[in-house]
């Protein structure tokens, strides 16, 4: 079974990993080249939660928990068009500090409190489905992965 929650955690190791690296990273192609793999991982990632995942928390978890990661993906995406604009340029240092809070402040609450009681919540096909559909989501951004290395 494809599980979502396993699958959005991977995720955000992924993006941790790359704020890390831009966080000590210096002006140049290998920072820009960052900056757009971040860029596309992260907007992949809120795609699919906010088309697969956050309508089911809504349902069932709760509209509080949606309407927060709704907010929380405004402000990440923001960030996203701040890190691009200033990606060799002064203050983009604060940028990535700001950008790795909030999503770190996301990431806890997904990880500690609402996929825990989506899981809680719903039943193992359910669950299922969901892993299905993010991982049918994922799938091409895997082939150009591979393409790529």
């Amino acid at each position: 079974m494809n599980d979502p929650v396993a699958i959005l955690k991977r995720d955000h190791r992924e993006v941790a990993q790359m704020l890390k690296t831009l966080e000590a990273s210096k002006p140049g192609a290998r920072r820009r080249q960052t900056v757009e793999k971040l860029t596309q991982a992260l907007q992949l990632h809120m795609e699919i939660e906010e088309r697969d995942i956050y309508p089911v928390v809504q349902r069932v978890v709760g509209n509080e928990e949606a309407e927060e990661a709704a907010v929380e993906h405004r402000l990440a995406r923001e960030g996203l068009s701040d890190l691009q604009r200033l990606v060799d340029a002064p203050g983009f240092g604060a940028v990535v500090a700001m950008l790795t809070a909030g999503i770190k402040h996301h990431v806890k609450e997904e990880e500690q409190e609402v996929f825990p009681e989506l899981k809680r919540k719903i039943d193992r096909d359910q669950l299922a489905a969901l892993g299905d559909s993010v991982a049918a989501a994922k799938k091409p951004q895997r082939s150009r992965r591979r393409v790529a290395a």
